[in-house]
């Protein structure tokens, strides 16, 4: 397996990538969603409190779900524009965000 940027950014980078329709949050910016955050906390609150181990955030989880269904609709379309995998160039990008993501740069 190879250590090549993903040919496409995941869910969470394309639904940032939007301005929020419903916080008004700028493209790049996490929403402000204080019930979500709460949400949240309390759950990481009460794993700590039982002894469990802590969970994976996922960027997914601070994020309104109207950017979120925009996000998705934009990866979808980019998707669907995307050759096949098997054609795909190594290294080659096939989304359309511009400048909202770079790919992660390989270890040194």
């Amino acid at each position: 397996m190879t250590d090549t940027p993903p040919a496409l950014p995941p869910h969470h980078v394309y639904a940032l990538a939007h301005r929020c329709p419903q916080c008004g949050a700028e493209p790049g910016v996490p929403c402000e969603a204080p019930r979500k955050e709460a949400d949240y906390d309390n759950r990481a609150e009460t794993r700590q409190r039982t002894g469990r181990p802590q969970v994976q955030w996922d960027p997914n989880q601070l994020i309104h779900m109207r950017r979120q269904d925009a996000g998705d609709r934009h990866r979808d379309r980019d998707e669907r524009n995307a050759p096949w995998p098997k054609d795909r160039e190594p290294g080659r990008r096939y989304d359309t965000l511009g400048e909202h993501w770079h790919a992660p740069q390989e270890s040194a």
